[in-house]
């Protein structure tokens, strides 16, 4: 039976390395990344790992204890805009690659090795050196026979210069001393179960018959049992699953009732949005307007749409109505949102006869600014957008990437 070998690439950091790279002044200092609103630390840089800043740690408590630290507002337009180019890049060295989260994807390379004539371990330095080279992040990668196996063999890199490769004559060995709860997959009610049976490592996993793991876990921990001895059962299906909505949210860096600068804002997130679905293939027909004020009170408005769509300059009047039904001069507002739902795929959305020639010019618009935003990068076209160029100096953001073939 021939063994699969699965990568998996994981970012290093990612929301703090996205900042660093946008601000190089930060390199090599204590850099923090917040929630939404700036509630909690959600990404740390190794320095303020280093210091004990500890995840999930709340702001005002962070800042007393750890004054060194630079915190920083998550700017989660900019890092999804890096997981895309980290993702595509990835893509051109496997066409199954299954994207885990916004910056850790697995990606089959059975084969790959004749093709390029290295082995799997070169295969995974010349991926994170085209990585770190192109798009400016620092990823770990883990090579195994298996998706819970490469999950392991990424977390063991982030201590080995960032590459590791568990080899499937080495598998036990590999599996000894690892708590049951390390193991991809395994949450606390199975580990707590699986102790019960008197397993408590990973490698005493192998040890129980199939039978065992049929009777008391049914077919996902027979599968487990199958991954962790390297035979690949959970599929990369290279496809990755439509989202059935999208959110764009950001905390101001500071307290604003300025009506133009909230009105940019949401322009900004409804770009990111539309550039997303178009991504997708997708269109909505349903918007929410999102306002959070000082003291954390929010007000929301939605609207049907008539005929569902992707583009930013069909749907900037309604988000604008709907801004205009709950702002308030008189309040003090932390941030804002723009929330699409009932997403629909393009090819299932029929226009009405009379509609059909405004939408596609509006679409076709769209489409062009993606193109120039993907060659000269995010921001380098806004077409009227008010008061951008207020928010690109308020948030210090002017993106120069480098393109890859």
């Amino acid at each position: 039976m021939k063994h699969k070998i699965i990568a998996l690439v994981d970012g290093n950091n990612f929301f703090a390395s996205c900042e660093v790279l946008m601000n190089p002044s930060l390199k090599g200092k204590p850099v923090c990344v917040l929630s939404n609103n700036d509630g909690c630390v959600i990404a740390r840089s190794y320095e303020a790992k280093k210091l004990g800043v500890k995840m999930g740690m709340p702001y005002f408590i962070a800042k007393k204890t750890f004054t060194g630290v630079t915190y920083l507002s998550a700017d989660f337009s900019l890092y999804h805009e890096l997981s895309q180019r980290m993702m595509n890049l990835i893509s051109s060295y496997s066409d199954k690659v299954d994207v885990y989260s916004i910056d850790e994807a697995f990606l089959d390379i059975t084969g790959l090795d004749k093709v390029l004539k290295l082995s799997f371990k070169e295969i995974a330095i010349k991926i994170k050196q085209d990585i770190e080279s192109h798009i400016g992040i620092s990823v770990s990668v883990g090579i195994a026979n298996s998706k819970v196996l490469a999950k392991l063999a990424t977390h063991k890199a982030k201590n080995k210069n960032g590459i590791y490769v568990i080899e499937s004559n080495n598998i036990k060995d590999e599996l000894q001393n690892i708590p049951v709860e390390e193991v991809w997959g395994v949450g606390k009610n199975i580990a707590r179960s699986l102790r019960k049976y008197g397993i408590f490592y990973a490698d005493e996993i192998l040890l129980k018959d199939d039978n065992f793991y049929k009777v008391n876990y049914g077919k996902k921990g027979l599968e487990l049992k199958y991954e962790l001895m390297g035979i690949s059962v959970i599929p990369l299906t290279g496809i990755e699953e439509k989202p059935k909505s999208i959110q764009r949210t950001r905390a101001f860096p500071e307290f604003s009732r300025n009506k133009r600068y909230i009105i940019t804002e949401l322009e900004m997130h409804l770009h990111n949005i539309c550039k997303k679905l178009r991504m997708n293939n997708q269109k909505t027909s349903l918007i929410y307007v999102m306002l959070r004020t000082k003291d954390f009170r929010v007000f929301v408005k939605d609207k049907k749409l008539d005929v569902a769509t992707d583009s930013e300059f069909i749907l900037k009047k309604t988000v604008i109505e709907l801004f205009e039904s709950v702002f308030n001069e008189e309040i003090v507002y932390r941030s804002s949102g723009i929330y699409a739902a009932e997403l629909k795929d393009t090819e299932k959305v029929q226009l009405p006869l009379f509609e059909q020639i405004s939408h596609k010019k509006g679409e076709e618009v769209s489409l062009v600014i993606d193109k120039i935003e993907g060659i000269y990068g995010r921001g380098s076209i806004s077409l009227g957008y008010s008061g951008i160029k207020d928010i690109q100096e308020k948030h210090k953001r002017k993106m120069q990437f480098r393109p890859f073939s």
